[in-house]
This record gives structure tokens, C-alpha cells and sequence, in this order.
């Protein structure tokens, strides 16, 4: 139970109305975006719904009607359908079933009349009518008037009426839709009408079969505003008046009739100028509306509910900790005259009192373990090899970090490349010995510096020579190799091949070097094992290009197979500037050009980065020399960046293998930094730097946090002895535990038992 003293219950409401406060800021705004955003997007979906319903419709029939002009143009083409094969006595029985063939193939169509121009005459799928039989079937045609009848079908364009009764073939049909359209023939002009009457039932059951079972008036009104169709529901809604106060607006209104407020829902064919309305109650339309906002406002008070129960449970959990270390802070004080003013402090205040200076000679000794570990030189050739500082101030700030001292002077790298599986397993460590040797070497006026080269059976050497008057530099690397060359020899049995690159005077620029040797390696399979291959020999036995030395093109190549941008652009640079400079012809500039393009994609492509070239056409079509290496130097940027990506996928698979492989066996008694370099075939010095590189902290300190971590879980939730517990983590020495357990957490493991638990 918690301790109800006056500053700790202070403390505790503190850290509950803190709680409280961080999550109702984000609360009070999260509601109301996700309440209006609900809502809105409901409403916004039911009127898309209800548009893209009634907009169905609307296609569906603007199909069938579409589907009645292809048949009237059918018929203009159709030879058996001509007015004289249609008067004809013979030929006229196939005309009608014609006709009928064509009624067929709508499922609208309730009866089909043609009529021609300058004739009386109706032609149907039943025979022959005169106008005026037709007009005496209908009182409504009658009261038309048979002068009007013949205008709508002399028609040149199509022609919507309405008919409430008709009797054709001695049957009634009532509420049927005459649609008329002029029948052309390779012509605007138009010879003839047909007659389509469609029933305005059809019409309708169309219309309902894709609304469903809505509670509302259904209208189709043609261009003129007169109803062509209508599903009546509710009488008191007029036609005429919803048609008024539409506006030929489309999309979703609100009108007012007979005191009341109805939802509309309007579309407009383009193709024959009708237009669909449903009209309905509001409560209708959104009834989904108005339980949804019930849910979403049950949700929040729930979630309202559930984020005051969880700030009072936080506040009291991130309390009980801070009680727990006021206590031990305490218990480790001596009392003092100044101890009454320290009781009227609160729990932060002691803790921080207590733990500053703790905190302060901590974080000093981490950065003065971190400066002086042996690996961290190695990281700092390595560094140092890949180009990585571009400003000699900075260069000078971590080599005084790391107390390394290289003077002024002459500078080359050495590779030194040991035949494949030279270090294995069992011989591992010798690759370490031997790095240790060669750092040791005594030069007259030089020192050596030696780093593992990653993954590979290489050793990288960095030779700098004080001396700043020196005659003849290559004879004194020849001799400075040899001399490394008998060392190795004496130590390691198996007789590396040495391939050595040029000096600089920069250190700076030292990478130049390493890009030599590496690039010297490449013909090291021309030599017999055991050989030194010097960068210059290379450049001096190959003959110069018609307009630049092989020598740039072998350092432009293993750049960009190490990712070292700044030294493919200078080697890109230089070749360019020997190709301005000297003058060619046409042909042998464009030789040139194409030699470097097709050493840049075979280089790439050996690298496995041909994805990264975006267009090899306008490569190859380049307007100049300076688009060509605009081009190229872009091309050689976004290609060495690849290259150290796929550098630092490698590192991000290898470090999750590692720690895994860490996380699972840090419990047993054989785990060592040599054991498991030795399962993932690292030397030892790799292993520790990178594991401090990923991890923070040294190889012996992350198992041991793991082990401590197991140890608390143990004691605060089991009760196995502290012995059975040491013992499961890989400790048998129980006290020499105890004493490491207490001197981190500070307490000694039965203590912090009783304080967790």
C-alpha cells in the first residue's frame, strides 16, 4: 500500500492528473475529427449511394434508348424495309416479320410503327395502319388531332409524348411512351419515322428493380418538365412542384412542399435530356445517419471511461518505482545537520540529489572508456581508408581524441591478401597476432598502422614517413615493403601477396592510395602467391589510350566498386580534362566517350547496380563532352551511394544474427567474445567493434546487462533461489554475482526482491 504521507500523495495526484491531461488534449480533439469525419464521410457515402443508384438508372436507360436508335438506324440500311418492299404484296408479309425481329430485340418495346414521308400509311409488326385508324383507337390522339400527329412524325429530330390509353391490335394499353425517331439513310435528311411505344409499367419496374424498396416518389421528366414516367407513394407530393424548385440542379437537395421538407435525389441524361428525382422524407434517406452518431458517441464516453481509469493506473505505477528508489536513496545517506530540510523534500527532489554526482562520474567514465578502447583506432583507420573526412580540421579533432599522433609526410596503403581460408576457425586469432606485429614494425623514420580489412582474408597497413626530404620515395617504399614482407614471414607461415599504392603528402587524401591497392589487387592472379605488386609498375607497363592513361581508369574502376564517390569524380575529373586538353579528331573523341561509358555499365553491372542506370539512351545520345560527364558524374553518385547501402544492409543483417544468436545463448557457461566469433567466423577485434557499434557498450557489458535483466525478471516474478537463478544465467561464482549485482542496482539481490516483489 501506498505510503499516505503528505508529499508523496501529492506526488502521486501529480502524476494522475499529468496523465489525465496528456491524454484529454489529444482526446478532446481526436472526438471531434473522428465524430464529424464519421458522420460526415456516412453522409457523404448514403448520398453517393443514393446518386450513384438513381444514376444507374439513368444508364440503364439511356442503354435501352441508345438501343432504339441502333435499331432505327438498322432499319434505314435494311433493303427489305424500304417503303416500296414494304407496300409490296409479296415482299411486304417478310417486311412485317422483319419488323418484328427488330421488336425482339428490345425488351422495351411494346410496338413498333414506321412511317414514311408523304404517306398515310403506318407499317407494324402486325401489319398496315392508316393515321387515322391509329388516331380513332385513342381519345387522347383524337383530341391531339391528326394535322399535330403528322408533324411529330415529320420529325427530324427524336420526339418524346406520352399516351394514357391506346388500343392496338384490338388491346388496350395504358400510360405508354411514344418515342419517335427520324429514319436516315447516308443522309441528314431524314425519309421516314419510327414509331416506338414503350409502356410506362416497364419503364417503372426498371426503375424499382435497382432503387430496391424505397419509401418515395419516383419521376422522369423530359426536357420540358412533363412527366414521361412516374411511382407515386405519397399523393401529397405534386409533380409540378417538384419539378419547379428543382432548378436543374443535380445531385442531393432539400426542398419544402405543403409545409413539410423533403430530400431530393436528381440526375440528367446527357444523351436524351431526361431527368430522374426521387423525393423522400429526410428521416428515410439518413436513418443510418442517426445511429451512427449514437455509436460514435457511445464509443468516445467509453473511450473517455477507459483513459481515466489508465491515467490513474500509470500514475500510481510510475510512482511505485519512484518511492522504491527514494527509499534506497535514503538508506544510503549518513544523517546530518541539514537532515531536517532534507525530510521536507519530495521523492524526485532526493532521487536527484541523491544520484547527480553518481550520474555525472558515470557518464565521465563511459566517455574516457569509450576514447581509449583499442578499437577505436581501428575504426578510425578505417575511416581514414574509406575517405570519410573531407576537412583536415576535422581529421585533427579525432586523432586528438584518440591520442594518435601521424606527422606530415609521406603516406601509401598497403593491401596485404593472404590466400582464402588462411583464418579459420581454429586459426582466428592468429589474424589478430599478426595485425598486433605489424603495428609493432620499426621503420627508420616511419610508423606502421594496421586494420582488419572486413569479410576477406586482407590486412589494410598504413605506412607514414616523417621524413619530409626524401630523394627517391619509391625506392624507400620498396624498401619499407620488403621489410613488412620478412616480418610476415617470420610470424605467419603462409606468404601474403602485397599490393601497394602510391604516396601522398595529404593525409587526407590517403584513400587514393587504398583505391591503388585495391585496385593493384586485381592482378595480383598474374604473379605468383607471395608477390608485392606496386600500383605504378601497373600504370607504367600499360600504354596510354588515345586520350587518357590506364592508370585513372583502374583507380576510376575500384572506386566505384568500394563506393568512394570523391575519388571516382576526381579520376572522372582528370580523364576528362586530358580529353579537353589534347587535341583529336571527331572519331577518336567519340571512341574515347564510348570507352568510358562502357567502362562505367561494365563496372556496375559487376557490382550488381545495373538498376540504378535510368536511361541508357540519352546516355549514349549525349549533345557534348560536358553532357556526357554531367551525366556520368551523376550516374557515379547515385551509383557509390548504392554501394554503401548495400554495405550497411549487409552490417544490419549481420548485427540481427549476431544479437540473436547473443540473446539465446547469454545463459550458458561457454559464452565468450572468441566463442562466438568463432561461430560467425570474425576475428575477435572485428567482433568487439562492431558489437560496441550496434550495441553502445562493449560485447562483456551487453551480456552481462542481458544476464542482470534475466536476474530481475527471475526475482520479481518466481520464487526460485537467488543460487538456481545466478546459476541459470551462467554465473557460478554466487558471490562474486552478488557483488556486481549490488554495485549496479544497489541493492543486493534478496533486497531488491523484497522491494519488487
Amino acid at each position: 500500500m501506498l505510503r499516505k504521507t503528505k508529499n508523496r500523495s501529492k506526488l502521486l495526484y501529480k502524476y494522475i492528473i499529468s496523465y489525465l491531461l496528456i491524454f484529454l488534449v489529444p482526446f478532446v480533439v481526436m472526438s471531434v475529427v473522428i465524430y464529424f469525419s464519421a458522420v460526415s464521410s456516412l453522409r457523404e457515402e448514403i448520398e453517393s449511394s443514393n446518386i450513384y443508384n438513381l444514376e444507374q438508372v439513368r444508364n440503364l436507360t439511356d442503354d435501352r434508348l441508345s438501343e432504339l436508335e441502333t435499331i432505327t438506324t438498322r432499319i434505314s440500311f435494311d433493303p427489305r424495309l424500304t417503303p416500296y418492299m414494304m407496300n409490296h404484296g409479296y415482299y411486304g408479309r417478310e417486311a412485317i416479320n422483319e419488323l418484328k425481329k427488330y421488336k425482339a430485340n428490345s425488351a422495351i418495346i411494346e410496338e413498333l410503327f414506321i412511317y414514311f414521308y408523304n404517306d398515310e400509311t403506318l407499317y407494324s409488326t402486325n401489319g398496315l395502319y392508316s393515321i387515322d385508324a391509329l388516331v380513332q383507337n385513342s381519345k387522347q390522339l383524337e383530341r391531339i388531332g391528326k394535322e399535330n400527329i403528322l408533324t411529330d412524325l415529320n420529325t427530324d429530330l427524336p420526339l418524346i409524348r406520352t399516351i394514357d390509353e391506346l388500343k392496338i391490335n384490338s388491346e388496350t394499353h395504358e400510360n405508354l411512351i411514344v418515342y419517335y425517331l427520324p429514319v436516315k439513310l447516308n443522309s441528314v435528311t431524314p425519309y421516314g419515322t419510327a414509331m416506338y411505344f414503350i409502356e410506362e409499367s416497364t419503364l417503372i419496374s426498371m426503375i424499382q428493380n435497382i432503387l430496391g424498396e424505397m419509401e418515395g416518389n419516383v419521376y422522369v421528366f423530359d426536357e420540358g418538365g412533363q412527366v414521361i414516367a412516374s411511382t407515386i407513394l405519397d399523393d401529397s407530393i405534386s409533380a409540378s412542384n417538384v419539378i419547379s424548385l428543382l432548378n436543374n440542379a443535380n445531385g442531393i437537395d432539400t426542398i419544402g412542399l405543403n409545409g413539410k421538407e423533403y430530400s431530393t435525389v436528381s440526375v440528367q441524361s446527357g444523351m436524351s435530356g431526361w431527368t430522374f428525382v426521387t423525393v423522400m422524407d429526410p428521416n428515410q434517406l439518413f436513418s443510418k445517419l442517426s445511429s451512427m452518431k449514437y455509436i460514435v458517441a457511445f464509443f468516445l464516453v467509453a473511450l473517455f471511461i477507459v483513459g481515466l481509469i489508465l491515467a490513474v493506473v500509470l500514475g500510481q505505477n510510475q510512482y511505485k518505482p519512484i518511492r522504491a528508489l527514494s527509499d534506497i536513496a535514503k538508506r544510503g545517506e549518513n544523517t546530518s545537520s541539514s537532515s531536517g530540510l532534507r525530510n521536507n523534500e519530495n521523492e524526485l527532489e532526493t532521487i536527484g540529489r541523491s544520484f547527480t554526482t553518481l550520474y555525472e562520474t558515470h557518464e565521465l567514465l563511459n566517455e574516457t572508456v569509450f576514447l581509449h578502447q583499442p578499437f577505436a583506432k581501428e575504426q578510425f583507420l578505417l575511416r581514414l581508408l574509406k575517405g570519410s573526412f573531407e576537412h583536415h580540421n576535422e581529421l585533427a579533432a579525432v586523432m586528438e581524441s584518440l591520442d594518435i599522433s601521424i606527422e606530415e609526410g609521406h603516406h601509401f596503403v598497403a593491401t596485404l591478401h593472404f590466400e582464402a581460408g588462411s583464418f579459420c576457425e581454429e586459426s582466428i586469432s592468429e589474424k589478430d597476432q599478426l595485425i598486433k606485429k605489424l603495428q609493432e614494425i620499426h621503420l627508420a623514420n616511419a610508423r606502421v598502422y594496421a586494420v582488419d580489412l572486413l569479410y576477406s582474408d586482407s590486412i589494410a597497413i598504413l605506412v607514414s614517413t616523417s621524413a619530409s626530404t626524401i630523394t627517391d620515395i619509391n625506392s624507400l617504399i620498396e624498401q619499407q615493403v620488403t621489410i613488412i614482407q620478412t616480418l610476415v614471414k617470420k610470424y605467419f607461415e603462409k606468404l601474403p601477396t602485397i599490393c601497394v599504392g602510391q604516396s601522398y603528402r595529404s593525409l587526407e587524401k590517403v584513400n587514393r592510395s587504398y583505391i591503388e591497392a585495391l585496385a593493384t589487387a586485381e592482378y595480383k592472379f598474374t604473379k605468383p602467391h607471395g608477390s608485392i605488386l606496386f600500383f605504378k609498375d601497373i600504370g607504367e607497363q600499360s600504354q596510354p589510350l588515345i586520350g587518357y592513361f590506364k592508370e585513372e581508369q583502374i583507380k576510376f574502376v575500384q572506386s566505384l566498386k568500394q563506393g568512394d564517390v570523391t575519388v571516382a569524380h576526381e579520376m572522372l575529373g582528370d580523364m576528362f580534362h586530358v580529353l579537353e586538353q589534347k587535341n583529336h579528331s571527331i572519331h577518336e573523341i567519340k571512341c574515347i566517350c564510348f570507352d568510358l561509358i562502357n567502362t562505367t555499365l561494365k563496372t556496375i553491372s559487376e557490382i550488381g547496380c545495373q538498376d540504378q542506370v535510368i536511361d541508357l539512351n540519352q546516355l549514349v545520345e549525349f549533345k557534348s563532352i560536358e553532357d556526357l560527364k554531367s551525366q556520368l558524374m551523376n550516374m557515379v553518385e547515385v551509383i557509390c551511394e548504392e554501394v554503401e547501402q548495400k554495405k550497411d544492409s549487409h552490417n544490419s543483417k549481420l548485427r540481427d544474427e549476431l544479437l540473436s544468436f547473443i540473446r539465446e545463448n547469454y545463459t550458458s557457461y561457454e559464452i565468450s567474445l572468441e566463442f562466438v566469433a568463432n561461430q560467425f567466423y570474425l576475428s575477435v577485434s572485428y567482433l568487439s567493434r562492431f558489437i560496441k557499434e550496434q550495441t553502445g557498450v562493449t560485447f562483456t557489458q551487453f551480456i552481462q546487462d542481458l544476464r542482470i535483466q534475466h536476474v530481475k525478471n527471475q526475482l520479481t516474478q518466481t520464487d526460485q533461489p537467488i543460487k538456481e537463478i545466478v546459476d541459470q544465467v551462467g554465473y557460478k561464482d554466487v558471490a562474486n554475482f552478488i557483488r556486481k549485482f549490488k554495485k549496479i542496482e544497489g541493492v543486493t539481490p534478496g533486497q531488491y526482491r523484497k522491494l519488487h516483489k
